[in-house]
């Protein structure tokens, strides 16, 4: 937990002004009303800590980032060099090691990574790494499966089935994340294992597919806080992001989500932009006490 206020006010304000540095990588937000980004910033000043795990990093702690294009940063271009759509400058791991403790080793996500996929990203990782973060199952669970079926009519029985699949194979996934999170804390053994989940992409009521993503968003949030008790390892922590994103989805006057409506396949779409990053991802790393200066 942040016990000290100081502290806390203190990071998280920095959250805020790296928000306004940030700013012009978020589609639209430059026409947001000032009033709104600056109800936005003030939120980050006053967060409520929320005890997790009751760990904080070691004075210098090495850190390795996993997972899929959440991680990656993929909504908040410009990218770097290759295929992962890793954002160059305002993933949550850039984020929150320039904010904190956390010595950024290596961002190993990519966009479109699976379970086995993050299995695979352990490759050449040290064992002497101390601290993990990681969001994986979206695509396991039929994601892009479900996005693309119900986009054009979330009436549809297109879109009834891509519901009905998903909701399948979230019945095998949560052993499959389990073992997963075991596997990442025994081979890095020094490891504190951060899981993060997803955030609901829109505002309540924006559209009917608004509403069916996130119902299907909180199923998948589930099992993943499921997996995380399943292994009953205490060096894995389950950090929920949802309340950070509350009234910031898609449709919202300061979204934190990434969507053009002008190019419906653009490659950030349905991502955390910068400002999802920075006062979603990171402060929700800061207000379950994961993050320390």
């Amino acid at each position: 937990m942040l016990t000290n206020p100081q502290f806390r006010v203190r990071f998280l304000s920095r959250l805020g002004a790296l928000s306004l540095i940030t700013i012009g990588l978020v589609a639209g937000v430059a026409a947001a009303p000032a009033s709104a980004l600056q109800g936005a910033l003030l939120q980050g000043t006053v967060a409520t800590a929320v005890p997790s795990s009751g760990w904080s990093p070691p004075a210098s702690a090495n850190y390795v980032a996993l997972g899929d294009s959440f991680t990656a940063g993929q909504g908040a271009p410009p990218y770097k060099a290759g295929a992962c759509m890793q954002s160059k400058y305002a993933s949550y791991p850039s984020i929150a090691a320039a904010f904190s403790r956390l010595r950024l080793i290596e961002n190993k996500a990519c966009s479109g990574a699976t379970v086995a996929a993050v299995g695979a990203q352990l490759v050449g990782v040290s064992a002497s790494t101390t601290f993990v973060t990681l969001t994986v199952g979206a695509i396991d669970a039929g994601s892009n499966d479900v996005l693309a079926a119900c986009a054009p009519d979330p009436a549809s029985q297109l879109c009834a089935d891509a519901i009905a699949a998903s909701t399948a194979k979230l019945q095998a996934l949560g052993p499959q994340l389990a073992g997963l999170y075991a596997t990442i804390a025994a081979t890095l053994p020094e490891a504190r294992v951060v899981v993060l989940n997803y955030p609901r992409l829109f505002n309540p009521g924006v559209a009917p597919l608004g509403d069916l993503v996130n119902t299907a968003t909180d199923a998948l949030n589930a099992v993943i806080q499921g997996a995380v008790a399943a292994t009953g390892n205490t060096r894995i922590i389950h950090v929920d992001v949802t309340q950070e994103f509350a009234g910031h989805g898609i449709g919202a006057r300061l979204p934190y989500i990434a969507f053009d409506q002008a190019n419906l396949l653009a490659v950030a779409n349905f991502h955390p932009n910068a400002l999802g990053n920075a006062l979603g991802y990171t402060r929700a790393l800061a207000n379950d006490g994961v993050l320390r200066r």
